[in-house]
């Protein structure tokens, strides 16, 4: 590989204006749904199409590495992840508008924590990989991310304490806390190598994902969650940016 090819490589980056266009689909998607009559086909369809093609295109990365050591089996768990955040979308579309019963608590809860120990083995399998070992600030990461996190929803729950949706909540927010501490210990790992950017990315995708989260399982708690609240713009942006993560992934190597 020549000279001058190996820094442009080097120098892939953000692109502003795609951030600027999932910014744009994902307000002007809320502001459909808000001004819609009988919106809720709408955001069933959006919500289901964006982590199959999550899946779709985690599945042609890992395609792609086919023969690795690492990258096929990651890729093919992060793909599995979302797959089974599409099964938890159609469960629950299944249950409000076929067998119409409250999707909250359901068996699309169970597709729902799925998504979060199968993205936590693809985070697993990098970190393992190409740093076996954890320093002293990766080992706090990976602890103090969930302690803040569990700390925030307990402060904002806390007058539900011992209720079900009190400990179910806190479930779903410790285990998307670990989550995101990984990230960002993988993202240190990759820091300035030709997938840093990409990683970058993710880290933000699943950031966003673990505020909607905490957001979501609050609002359950005091029940004033509907298809129409802002807090689906923090999925749909979470799981854009983790789309746009793995094209700049494939397109850095």
């Amino acid at each position: 590989m020549s000279a001058e090819i190996v820094p442009d490589k080097l120098k892939s980056s953000i692109d502003y204006k795609v951030i600027a266009i999932i910014v744009a689909i994902v307000l002007g998607f809320h502001f459909l749904v808000n001004n819609t009559e009988e919106s809720d086909n709408l955001v069933y369809i959006f919500s289901m199409s964006i982590p199959a093609s999550v899946a779709v295109f985690s599945f042609i990365v890992a395609r792609r590495y086919r023969g690795t050591l690492v990258y096929a089996k990651a890729y093919n768990m992060l793909a599995i992840a979302f797959v089974s955040v599409l099964f938890a979308e159609i469960t629950y579309f299944v249950y409000e508008q076929f067998l119409e019963l409250e999707p909250y608590p359901s068996i699309a809860d169970v597709f729902f924590f799925g998504f979060y120990p199968m993205t936590i083995l693809y985070l697993v399998i990098n970190i393992r990989f190409f740093a076996p070992k954890f320093t002293r600030l990766g080992i706090l990461t990976v602890i103090g991310i969930p302690l803040v996190a569990t700390s925030t929803y307990f402060s904002l729950t806390i007058e539900d304490f011992g209720s079900f949706d009190f400990f179910y909540g806190i479930i779903f927010v410790a285990v998307a806390s670990v989550t995101l501490g990984l990230a960002i210990n993988a993202a240190k790992i990759f820091r300035g190598g030709l997938v840093g950017t990409a990683w970058l990315v993710l880290v933000l995708g699943i950031m966003i994902n673990l505020i909607g989260d905490v957001w979501y399982y609050y609002i359950e708690v005091i029940e004033s969650y509907s298809l129409e609240h802002p807090v689906n713009l923090f999925w749909y942006s979470a799981y854009l940016l983790i789309l746009y993560a793995l094209y700049k992934h494939k397109k850095s190597i």
